[in-house]
């Protein structure tokens, strides 16, 4: 039985490590290299096999990459009968990560920005989740039908509005909770204020969380604003796939009927555990 069906994508992470990130026009010599399966959805999706039974659904080239990507997910315990091969490469991300554990991320979609919204709607049919989690690294049209099929089958929606991108109006309604982080809630909000962003939010969403990275969160639910702390660490390696932890244990527990503040609760503390091991580890 599938609990968390979630949408998304699928990608080939190239992870450089550097002194510090280039200048316009300049060349820095890296430190370090590696490749790792990753994308949103199937980070997210990995974290929340952790919890609870898991289903992904997406697209994947033919090459040895996403054959790579598929591997990876059936290793991490995910459902894979509706990751859907096709002709043509396979998602990718170039990521550069810096000392301090920050990283900027470069994402190529391949084979992602080819899930239709009819892929979406047969795959949620046949496995009838409790909770679909989907992000914006598929196109609109499909995030909006992964929205409208939660909504006229009573699952719980949560969408991870990043990248930013605009959204209607119906998505967000749908959203319980929209999860954004600053960058996000001010690209839907035009307000740097985490508080005031998330009462914003909270007019358009059902719920809303705010992750402020080492300031912990903020959850919103019926009209109430909750701060939740993030444990003081430092991140070993980089902070890449720690937000996506984040969403993937939260639709997980909410799943499992925990409420929305304490599942936020759990996944806080899941995503502060994941950058104290080194990505390549993980």
């Amino acid at each position: 039985m599938t609990r968390v069906a979630v949408v998304g994508s699928a990608n080939l992470d190239l992870v450089a490590h550097t002194p510090r990130r280039p200048a316009p026009g300049e060349t820095v010599l890296g430190t370090g290299y590696f490749q790792h399966p990753g994308g949103k959805g199937l980070n997210q999706a990995a974290a929340a096999a952790t919890v609870t039974p898991t289903s992904f659904v997406g697209r994947r080239g033919s090459d040895d990459a996403g054959r790579l990507l598929e591997a990876e997910l059936v290793r991490r315990g995910v459902d894979t009968s509706r990751f859907l091969a096709m002709e043509g490469p396979s998602g990718h991300a170039l990521i550069t990560v810096t000392p301090d554990g920050e990283n900027s991320i470069t994402v190529l979609p391949g084979a992602n920005y080819l899930l239709l919204p009819d892929d979406v709607t047969r795959a949620l049919d046949v496995l009838a989740p409790q909770v679909v989690l989907t992000q914006q690294e598929i196109p609109l049209a499909t995030t909006g039908a992964t929205a409208r099929w939660a909504l006229t089958h009573g699952a719980r929606l949560m969408l991870n509005a990043s990248p930013s991108a605009a959204l209607p109006e119906e998505v967000l309604a749908a959203a319980d909770p929209l999860v954004v982080n600053l960058t996000e809630a001010h690209f839907l909000t035009a307000t740097d204020t985490p508080s005031d962003a998330a009462k914003i939010l909270a007019k358009q969403c059902v719920s809303v969380i705010i992750t402020l990275g080492s300031d912990g969160s903020l959850v919103v639910e019926n009209g109430r604003t909750t701060h939740l702390p993030a444990p003081r660490l430092t991140a070993v390696a980089d902070t890449t796939g720690a937000g996506d932890m984040f969403a993937g244990v939260t639709a997980a527990r909410l799943a499992r009927g925990t409420g929305l503040v304490e599942a936020a609760h759990h996944a806080t503390q899941a995503a502060a555990q994941a950058i104290q091991t080194p990505r390549s580890s993980r």
